[in-house]
């Protein structure tokens, strides 16, 4: 198969194969169960990166191909070379929840070898790590990886723009300064008709009073 069809799976893999590994074992090492291993196991076969034999009852040992080495070997030729603009955008995009290669590949629009061998080469420099778990692969951000990403970086990959945030609360300012002098200008006259109508209850209760003192007075 074509080497742009290569990804960060595939690399991940080809790497958990020693010299004793058996197909029937595999899953073992991926952390993938019997079937998904099996499959895996396939995939690797089709494009060129490993080779086993098809022996019933087993055990089928697994080796690399000459593709699969090549692949390893660049990935480790890779992953000595400095962190450029391009790593620091993976990393960008991990900060703000991407956890699997294939939506970095979809953000970034980047080549599925392409990314695997940059993957690989932050996993080196400890930036990032991953896991094999149930036929798939995760990756996550280390400490060293999360301080790496300038945090206005982190920003726009989590799509939390928080200037736009301090704009709204700029722009909304004026209009709560507004309200309060509001309410405070009209906190007098509520207060005077609040002693208003005390004072009209208090006249009425002394003319109802009076009213009938003076009709028993009569």
């Amino acid at each position: 198969m074509a080497n742009d069809e290569i990804n960060f799976m595939d690399l991940a893999c080809i790497l958990k194969i020693t010299p004793d590994t058996v197909l029937e074992k595999f899953g073992s090492q991926i952390n993938a169960s019997f079937f998904d291993a099996s499959n895996i196991a396939g995939t690797l076969k089709q494009k060129g990166l490993i080779d086993f034999s098809a022996n019933y009852p087993g055990p089928n040992g697994i080796v690399l191909t000459d593709a699969g080495k090549n692949l390893i070997n660049e990935a480790n030729a890779k992953s000595t070379e400095p962190l450029d603009s391009l790593d620091d955008s993976i990393l960008a995009q991990l900060s703000g929840g991407k956890r699997n290669p294939a939506e970095l590949g979809a953000s970034l629009n980047l080549r599925p070898k392409d990314l695997a061998l940059r993957l690989y080469k932050l996993s080196k420099q400890e930036y990032v790590i991953y896991e094999l778990k149930n036929g798939n692969v995760e990756i996550m951000l280390t400490e060293k990886g999360f301080l790496k990403v300038p945090k206005a970086q982190q920003t726009g990959a989590q799509g939390t723009p928080q200037a736009g945030q301090a704009e709204a609360q700029q722009a909304n300012a004026p209009k709560d300064h507004e309200l309060e002098k509001q309410l405070l200008q009209n906190q007098p006259k509520k207060s005077g008709k609040a002693i208003l109508y005390v004072v009209l209850i208090v006249i009425l209760i002394i003319v109802i009073v009076a009213g009938l003192y003076l009709k028993h007075m009569i």
